[in-house]
């Protein structure tokens, strides 16, 4: 075990402050140590004769503490701390000094506890990978973890503190420490306590100017300074990373990307997709004669330097940091543009896929992080100060010719390997962290997160979904004008893309019954309609009065305003094959509903109804009941009456227009519609599912 030389730097010369410390010492388990302390040359204190002093002329400093540790310790390791501070445990000191041996290491950090107001203040380290402390996320670490924000607790080789230039601020001396460090740790092990008072507190991170995330910044001047030039593609190469879950979503983007361009290469990225979604792509290429699809199945080699990645702060999987290894997975590539598949794009790639990146090995916009913490005056967690410079990681041009050249995308990995445990966005921090302030700053038109920024729609090129999901339930209900316009795009892009794939043959009529006017629930009602998986949909409002507010949603909504009083009226208008009836107050609950209920009317039913979850709307409480999924058909009316729930109103069923139509037309009233219409339907069914929510007012 090795010796240890323990440096006490004294600038307040109280008498107490020193006799805890030097009794926390006294009390340790280890006993190989020396202890040197450094006081001005005014100072009374009272020193045993154990301790070696070195009293200084003018302000005792870190500095000049450094130095003299430099000149006068003996220790093979070198800790340093303040008089007013103490050690926390009697085996803390033993414990550091086995984990540093043990580990062979020349730089070791131990946890800092705080002491304030009579309690004391616990913050462990989230170990990284191996608990190594590196140039990858020194930095990072700084911000985060208080042990960071200066040197106390921090074991120092001799030789290496011999290398080290003297300096009066603690974060600077760790920077070069780790910088020139063959090996450092992050340590389990709680040694120092750290006293708070006005005058001694924990210093917050301070950025210089000098600091760097990695070697990004250098490289690119490294490029510039040999006049390296990019070789641009004649055909514009796009790339997807996909699996089974993202296939389903696959459509409006890839629609999005014919409709815009002349002609593409499009790269679809996996590491595992079932036999069944690969045909399906081949056979969606089929309908996009314009663009030149590519399945690329990642190698098992390759993914496994991405199978070790901390993943247990993002909860994201780690199929994201596929897109770092597209220098290697696409070697005859020379230039892409990566895409998110909650991308959509709006116009020719041409101009993006030119972008000069004068040097860079890639081009990225802004994220929405550095304009949400302007706006509510806060910081930007993992970058601080440095975070207007934070790119989206969604949309990327990349030089791939360059990356393999640097062999970059492993770098970011071993980035990722090293912090991940602190992401919050995962390879969008890995990304971040190795590119900082190197990479070719994009326009945000190609890639515009819609809720955040005031960019007209018309100049976007590349729409990017990423914080209110067309396809979530819900994601309606708070959207302002500028969200409904861009939710809208992807919905228009969903409804042409299944009609030219003429995979919803049969129209949908939808009457949504407005005639209460409660207007509360329009949004949500509607946003339950449009984010269905069954596109082919006509929706007919049906409302007694003038209900201006309709108006304001028509230009974002494909519906039909109906002013009447009656039912039929609206029945009379619908053009589908069938009719879905719903109230204002009511909700789907999936994506799918509409499209189940679809599945079983093909298979000869003429009525089809479900079960539903109830809502009280006094009590604000849901009623569910889990049901065994299935489809029960009936052709008696006494078996019907079995299932009052389901069948005793026409709100929530599905109905041939038809059949509707002729109920509704001989003047039935609407109280006796439902019965008229389980008399004459041929066939009823009853999905045993609760796949709507009704509300109850009372």
């Amino acid at each position: 075990m090795p010796k240890v030389t323990i440096v006490i730097m004294d600038t307040t010369g109280k008498q107490a402050d020193l006799a805890k410390c030097l009794d926390s010492i006294s009390k340790q388990t280890y006993s190989d140590y020396e202890l040197l302390l450094v006081t001005s040359e005014e100072s009374s204190l009272v020193v045993p004769p154990s301790v070696t002093q070195y009293k200084l002329s003018g302000q005792v400093d870190l500095a000049r503490t450094i130095t003299l540790a430099k000149q006068h310790a003996n220790g093979q390791f070198v800790t340093f701390m303040q008089a007013r501070d103490f050690i926390f445990g009697d085996e803390a000191l033993a414990n550091c000094l086995q984990e540093v041996d043990k580990r062979d290491v020349d730089l070791g950090m131990a946890n800092v506890v705080r002491l304030a107001d009579d309690k004391f203040y616990l913050s462990d380290h989230h170990l990284g990978n191996y608990g190594l402390i590196n140039t990858n996320n020194l930095i990072p670490y700084m911000r985060f973890y208080l042990a960071f924000r200066n040197i106390w607790g921090l074991f120092i080789n001799k030789e290496l503190l011999e290398k080290l230039a003297a300096q009066n601020q603690g974060q600077r001396v760790l920077y070069q420490a780790v910088h020139l460090a063959k090996k450092a740790i992050i340590m389990q092990s709680k040694f120092y306590c750290l006293v708070e008072a006005a005058d001694n507190q924990v210093e917050p991170f301070r950025w210089q100017t000098d600091y760097e995330y990695s070697e990004a910044k250098r490289l690119v001047s490294e490029i510039r300074a040999r006049g390296y030039q990019a070789q641009i593609p004649k055909v514009i190469n796009v790339a997807l990373c996909i699996d089974d879950n993202l296939v389903k979503r696959l459509v409006p983007l890839i629609y999005s990307l014919a409709k815009n361009n002349r002609e593409l290469n499009l790269y679809l990225v996996y590491y595992r997709l079932s036999s069944s979604n690969k045909d399906y792509l081949r056979q969606l290429a089929t309908n996009f004669s314009n663009l030149n699809f590519h399945l690329r199945k990642l190698t098992k080699e390759l993914h496994q330097f991405i199978e070790p990645i901390n993943l247990s702060k993002t909860k994201l999987p780690v199929a994201t940091y596929t897109r770092v290894l597209l220098p290697h997975i696409l070697p005859e590539v020379k230039r892409i543009i990566y895409l998110d598949t909650d991308t959509q794009v709006l116009a020719s790639l041409e101009e993006l896929c030119q972008t000069d990146l004068e040097g860079n090995f890639l081009g990225a916009a802004g994220d929405s992080a550095p304009y949400m913490h302007r706006k509510l005056g806060s910081r930007h967690s993992m970058f601080g100060d440095q975070g207007d410079n934070y790119f989206n990681s969604g949309v990327l041009l990349m030089d791939l010719e360059l990356m393999r050249q640097y062999h970059v995308a492993f770098k970011v990995i071993k980035e990722a390997l090293d912090t991940a445990q602190i992401f919050v966005q995962a390879d969008q921090d890995a990304h971040n962290l190795y590119y900082y302030d190197a990479y070719k700053r994009l326009d945000l038109k190609y890639n515009y997160g819609s809720p955040l920024f005031e960019y007209p729609l018309e100049a976007i090129t590349i729409l990017h979904h990423y914080v209110y999901k067309p396809w979530k339930a819900g994601v309606l209900e708070e959207a302002d004008s500028l969200v409904l316009a861009a939710l809208n795009t992807y919905y228009q892009a969903k409804r042409e893309a299944d009609e030219l794939l003429g995979k919803w043959p049969d129209k949908i009529s939808v009457i949504v019954d407005l005639r209460q006017n409660e207007r509360a629930n329009l949004k949500r009602c509607l946003g339950g309609l449009l984010y269905q998986s069954y596109t082919n949909l006509e929706i007919l409002v049906l409302t007694k009065q003038q209900a201006e507010f309709l108006a304001e949603l028509q230009p974002y909504h494909r519906l039909e305003i109906i002013k009447a009083s009656q039912l039929k009226e609206a029945v009379a208008k619908a053009s589908g094959a069938y009719v879905y009836f719903l109230n204002i107050n009511d909700l789907l609950l999936k994506e799918d509903v509409l499209a189940k209920f679809y599945q079983v009317a093909n298979k000869g039913a003429d009525l089809v109804a479900s079960d539903y979850q109830r809502f009280d709307y006094q009590t604000s409480k849901f009623y569910w009941i889990n049901k065994d999924k299935q489809v029960i058909f009936l052709r008696s009316n006494d078996l019907a009456s079995n299932y009052q729930r389901e069948l005793g109103e026409l709100t929530g069923w599905l109905v041939q227009t038809s059949l509707a139509k002729e109920c509704l037309a001989s003047g039935v009233s609407e109280q006796l519609a439902p019965k008229l219409l389980k008399q004459a339907a041929k066939q009823i069914a009853v999905i045993s599912e609760q796949l709507w929510m009704k509300t109850f007012n009372k």
